[in-house]
């Protein structure tokens, strides 16, 4: 059992030792706060209120340097380089000084202010093109703006016609007289014109162009001709890019400071993390007071610690009533990258068992079968080290390599007794390869050498018994560990006779129906009484379903919740074959690895290309097996888990326990080096 105990405490400090007792709080990623603002005082702290802290100007200063540093690397990729390999570590005394470097935060504000500029100025250019694109659409107008606005005897407006309503203007033009259509220049479908009328046909002239589809344009409060117009564009853009190049330089300079003001960033985000921490406190003028969770076993030296800050108190409390402590994990080495399954799923209660470590064997030797190929478990193995390197390096969290290299692993193992090796014909492996997989083989019932279908074990039908049976196994185990559980929350008697009722009923039910219909007779002899005693089993454990789930009925209620309960026989049939798509998922991978290798071999031999041949022949098997390993990978990690969170953890396993959050502020850029 790897649930950590933990202990409730309640801190009490002077208002000029809160900062110091935050920091060493967070610093020690060992304390959840409870947040107390959502919690009724006490009668004994009714003279404290709920602690508040302005922190919308740190917000805003964090915003606005997260952008400048978004617009510093955008701005000034391929002339600066800014990446680093890995994070640098910077102590936690130094991170806080930058936050009173004024030259440094001078230079953040001016990178902000680089990039405020430049987002006007790009606005402003954005909508200068367009101004141009439209002033070079009408650049054949005859005459100004002004003109188009007048009102008079005479009117004069421009707009667009399709080419096709062209000729219906015209013939319109001979009919109506005091009107003039005049065709300035084509586009691709339109034709720009300019419409000349006299007042008094102006209104029957405008209904007559709408019909055939004229469009006119407003050209706003523009004034003058279109060539003396484009032209103040075009210099306004000019001096915009002038402008925009100049800013540029400063990004180019200021980008120099990057990894600096990603430090900055940390440093304010670190302050922002423990300020906001105090909201979650009661206080006086005078006064603070914590409450927060921690593990037991960390309680002693959190509080010798704090013992040395001066006018601080910590006192272990008792809970609330219905207070629910949080549940942290702490495991061995070898399963704790199985706790980023136990956090998807849900964290157990103080009455639930660690799932963790019953998951990482089964979850690690199905998803070998997943994949079922050696030579893909060695590839797998080997880049999930790598990966696994580089995040301790950068210091970040390997818990998804780690899982996927012990799954590589398990991999190599399932590939050397399936046969399987990148692929390749059973029958063209070395003897040495093939030896393990015949051994196997060759301890299934009714495993017959020489007979069709049965020369590779990653291609026979024994393989789809074997992962039920694999199955079976998971699932009894689920059973047993709900009895354990049970028995220990004081059922004693009603876990025993409920779940034994299920083990009889596993027990009877799938040994007979493999034999019967599944392997024909070759498990025991279907005439022997082993057959009767399988099926006495069965009803035996019916029956003690069929009572303990009626049991707390009254009436016929017992009848109806006792046939709900033996029902549960069929779920649990089904819950069985769903461990069928761990050999649909391996035979999948190695159908699609054999036909990369069959269209490989085409390529080498009957291209005709020799060269090409080969080099095309060595991209197929490159790509090919590298894709077919990923998404057999990604396939194996999604059902396998589907198999832990739905047929196995619904054995026993409620996962509705409450996450332990110590405050523990977690940097971008940096690796803060830690007292």
């Amino acid at each position: 059992m790897s649930l950590d105990a933990v202990s409730k405490i309640e801190i009490l400090c002077h208002s000029l030792r809160r900062e110091m007792v935050l920091n060493t709080i967070e610093s020690s990623g060992k304390v959840q706060l409870i947040d107390l603002s959502e919690l009724d005082i006490s009668e004994e702290e009714s003279f404290l209120k709920p602690a508040s802290m302005n922190t919308e100007e740190l917000v805003e200063k964090i915003s606005s340097l997260e952008k400048a540093i978004l617009f510093l690397r955008e701005e000034t990729t391929g002339e600066v380089d800014v990446s680093r390999s890995q994070p640098p570590s910077v102590k936690e005394e130094e991170l806080m000084l930058l936050l009173a470097d004024r030259r440094l935060l001078e230079d953040a504000r001016r990178a902000w202010f680089v990039a405020v500029q430049k987002a006007k100025l790009e606005g402003a250019e954005k909508e200068l093109l367009q101004e141009e694109e439209f002033l070079l659409f009408w650049q054949q107008l005859p005459v100004t703006f002004e003109e188009l606005r007048r009102k008079g005897a005479c009117r004069m407006v421009a707009g667009v016609l399709e080419k096709d309503a062209i000729e219906k203007a015209h013939l319109l033009e001979e009919d109506i007289p005091l009107f003039h259509i005049e065709v300035l220049h084509k586009e691709k479908n339109t034709e720009n014109v300019v419409v000349v009328t006299h007042e008094s046909v102006t209104r029957d002239v405008m209904q007559a162009l709408g019909e055939i589809g004229f469009s006119q344009q407003d050209f706003g409060m523009r004034t003058g001709m279109v060539p003396e117009q484009l032209e103040e564009v075009r210099r306004e853009i000019e001096l915009i890019r002038r402008r925009m190049s100049a800013l540029h330089n400063r990004a180019v300079k200021l980008a120099s400071e990057m990894g600096r003001f990603r430090t900055l960033l940390d440093a304010a985000g670190l302050l922002l993390e423990r300020t906001l921490a105090t909201r979650s406190a009661y206080s006086s003028s005078n006064i603070y007071l914590f409450k927060a969770w921690i593990r037991t076993a960390d309680l002693e030296d959190f509080t010798e610690i704090l013992n040395q800050l001066g006018e601080v108190s910590i006192e272990e409390i008792e809970p609330e009533e219905g207070e629910i402590p949080p549940s942290p994990l702490t495991e061995k080495a070898a399963a704790a990258p199985y706790t980023l399954l136990t956090d998807m799923y849900g964290q157990p209660t103080r009455k639930d068992p660690d799932p963790t470590p019953l998951v990482a064997p089964f979850y690690a030797f199905f998803f070998g079968i997943c994949i079922g190929d050696a030579g893909y478990g060695i590839a797998l193995a080997l880049g999930c080290a790598a990966g696994w390197y580089l995040v301790r390096r950068r210091h970040g969290n390997p818990r998804l390599f780690q899982l996927l290299f012990q799954g590589g692993l398990a991999s190599i193992v399932v590939g050397i007794f399936l046969g399987g090796w990148f692929g390749i014909s059973f029958d063209s492996l070395p003897g040495f390869l093939q030896a393990p997989a015949n051994l196997l083989n060759g301890m299934l019932p009714g495993y017959q050498p020489g007979q069709p279908g049965q020369e590779g074990f990653g291609v026979s039908k024994h393989f789809l018994y074997l992962t039920l049976g694999l199955g079976l196994v998971q699932l009894t185990a689920g059973i047993i560990v709900n009895l354990v559980k049970r028995w220990k929350a004081g059922e004693k008697f009603a876990a025993v006779v409920d779940q034994s009722g299920w083990l009889l009923a596993t027990a009877g039910l799938f040994p007979w129906l493999f034999n019967n219909y599944l392997l024909n007779g070759t498990l025991y002899d279907m005439n022997g009484p082993l057959d009767k005693i399988f099926i006495y089993m069965l009803a035996a454990g019916a029956l003690l379903i069929f009572i303990m789930g009626g049991r707390a009925a009254k009436g016929f209620g017992k009848i109806g919740l006792g046939a709900y309960a033996l029902y549960g026989i069929v779920n649990l049939l089904g819950d069985v074959l769903s461990y069928s798509r761990l050999f649909a998922l391996a035979l999948s991978s190695a159908i699609i690895a054999q036909v990369i290798n069959q269209i490989a071999g085409m390529l080498l031999h009957q291209i005709g290309i020799p060269v090409l041949g080969i080099v095309l022949a060595v991209i197929v098997v490159i790509g090919g097996h590298t894709f077919n390993m990923a998404m057999a990978a990604l396939s194996g990690f999604i059902h396998t888990a589907r198999l832990q969170f739905v047929e196995f953890f619904g054995k026993f396993y409620d996962g509705t326990g409450v996450p332990f959050k110590p405050l523990r502020y977690e940097p971008k850029y940096v690796h803060i080096e830690r007292k």
